[in-house]
């Protein structure tokens, strides 16, 4: 039997952080990592493999073995297939076993199977963070011009976008872009930029079937009114689950979307056991109820929360909920989201105002590479605590929904809003005069008062 004093079983964002920030902590301590591969994809960098921002599907690996080795973690290629909490052991599918003081499972999460008949059929894909299967995807989809991707979604926006850019025909199917990220007005206006010669959005349909050739081979999709469309192949971009089978497997106290229980400092029912990422449970910042957000940000938080505190308590989570923050690009727009819309707050009974604010992103406008932005911001009706925004835009757009997740974080009123300090420049913000955050948060003051 090997020992080690932190063994981590994951190797992903969570994973890795995890071990990093150990290493930090407990500079004594040995920490040995378990993972399927010696690579790993940036997740969130796998939709670019399809287009033509990346020269080689390698661009979007990482090398963990030389990480770890910088870090003086020790990297295992293996698969854990079990867990002995009573004995503090773990079994690999090589036949090793391994011996822990402090366990951290960051097993991630895996492509749903959808309810969709032939889903398995050859020429239809799933978008998992495997390596392996990324390349095999991607030398596959280079010979197929007519492409159905199933799922309107972040992975299947960008995957579409970028399967387009390569001058593929790409059907896009599902609900409106983004729903639970965007409110209608907004989601809308990313069609518009969506919506090219070489995508067709099918709008509010739902796939029923995998339509197959006599080889076997996926040849179109059947939608549940009886429309079909003819492709050469598809990807299912349908969401994803916690990987938690181990945990299941092993004893561990479950919760709603199979994930794992975890309290405040990420540790499980049992003695000495974290669980961190995709497959630990997220409670909603607003609701406080079980929520399946898989979030990268959020997963390699949880990881510095688990770490720092694996021996003693020497931080304290500050978020009491997760918050969605959301960023992507549709073209040379740039969409971001935090927190709740105002569709989704009010299928929760919340009472909500909200603003949009539409500005120049320089000033003056005649600048080089001005973009229009809008913020929408949507804030409790009763408090004036905001909830939740969105933000259209151009790059700096990234960097601005990060302020708002904070401001929503830290439980802001639109008030306290009002006297924000924020540096403004000609060439990187909008007017000091036209502030959209701002602007915005002005607007639903005029309108709290008026409530």
């Amino acid at each position: 039997m090997k020992e080690s004093d932190i063994l981590i079983i994951g190797g992903g964002p969570a994973g890795m952080v995890a071990s990093a920030t150990s290493r930090q902590y407990y500079p004594n301590k040995s920490v040995r990592v378990i993972k399927k591969s010696e690579k790993s994809l940036v997740p969130c960098g796998i939709p670019y493999i399809f287009g033509n921002m990346l020269d080689s599907p390698n661009d979007d690996m990482i090398p963990c073995g030389d990480m770890a080795q910088k870090m003086g973690v020790e990297l295992v290629e293996d698969e854990v297939i079990s867990i002995d909490f009573d004995n503090k052991t773990v079994t690999a599918k090589s036949g090793e076993v391994y011996g822990y003081d402090k366990l951290i499972i960051a097993t991630g999460s895996i492509p749903k199977e959808p309810n969709i008949e032939n889903y398995k059929a050859d020429g239809v894909f799933f978008v998992p963070k495997d390596p392996d299967y990324i390349l095999n995807m991607h030398v596959k989809v280079q010979d197929m011009q007519t492409i159905a991707v199933v799922g309107t979604g972040f992975i299947g926006v960008e995957i579409a976008g970028e399967l387009e850019s390569r001058g593929k025909n790409v059907h896009l199917i599902g609900s409106r872009l983004l729903k639970h990220a965007f409110d209608p007005e907004l989601s809308e206006y990313m069609e518009t930029e969506m919506i090219g010669e070489g995508v067709i959005f099918h709008k509010d349909k739902r796939t029923k079937k995998i339509l197959v050739d006599d080889s076997g081979k996926a040849c179109g999709v059947e939608f549940s009114d009886g429309t079909k469309i003819e492709c050469d192949g598809v990807i299912l971009a349908t969401g994803y689950k916690p990987n938690s089978k181990l945990a299941k497997e092993s004893g561990l106290s479950m919760r709603q979307f199979d994930t794992i229980y975890v309290d405040e400092y990420m540790r499980t029912t049992k003695k000495d056991v974290f669980a961190i990422g995709d497959c630990a449970e997220k409670r909603h910042f607003l609701t406080k109820r079980t929520v399946p957000i898989m979030l990268a940000s959020t997963a390699t938080a949880e990881a510095r929360v688990a770490a720092a505190n694996l021996y003693k308590i020497n931080i304290v989570k500050s978020f009491s909920g997760t918050i969605d923050v959301f960023s992507t690009v549709i073209g040379n727009t740039c969409f971001a989201s935090a927190g709740i819309t105002e569709e989704d707050a009010k299928k929760e009974n919340i009472n909500t105002i909200s603003s949009t604010v539409m500005v120049d992103g320089k000033h003056p406008s005649k600048l080089p590479n001005n973009h229009k932005q809008a913020v929408r911001m949507v804030a409790m009706a009763n408090s004036g605590i905001v909830i939740g925004a969105q933000v259209i835009g151009g790059i700096d757009t990234g960097e601005m929904i990060n302020i708002l997740g904070v401001i929503i974080e830290k439980k802001m009123t639109i008030y306290d809003l009002l006297n924000l300090q924020v540096a403004t420049h000609p060439l990187l913000t909008s007017g000091p005069t036209s502030y959209p955050i701002i602007q915005a948060a002005q607007n639903l003051a005029v309108d709290h008062i008026s409530c």
